[in-house]
């Protein structure tokens, strides 16, 4: 079982996305999901994602977002530090 939350705060134009924990697969694909969705949402004008609570990225979640446009390089770089 994974450690991994995603916190979503925020309303209207300005949401803020803070996963929390180390993010595995299911956790890469909770937060392309949830991406995706705001992306679709118009209202949604101002995207931001804090990382200061990433532990770690799994192998598997880094081959998933690779794919992704997400910077994975600086998810790691959260996690690492």
């Amino acid at each position: 079982m994974s450690d991994f939350v995603l916190e979503i705060s925020g309303i209207g134009e300005a949401i803020t996305l803070e996963p929390i924990g180390e993010i595995d697969l299911h956790g890469a694909r909770t937060l392309l999901d949830v991406l995706g969705t705001l992306r679709d949402d118009r209202h949604a004008a101002l995207l931001e994602i804090n990382l200061d609570r990433v532990t770690g990225l799994t192998a598997e979640a880094w081959r998933l977002l690779a794919s992704s446009e997400l910077p994975v390089e600086v998810l790691a770089a959260a996690g690492t530090g």
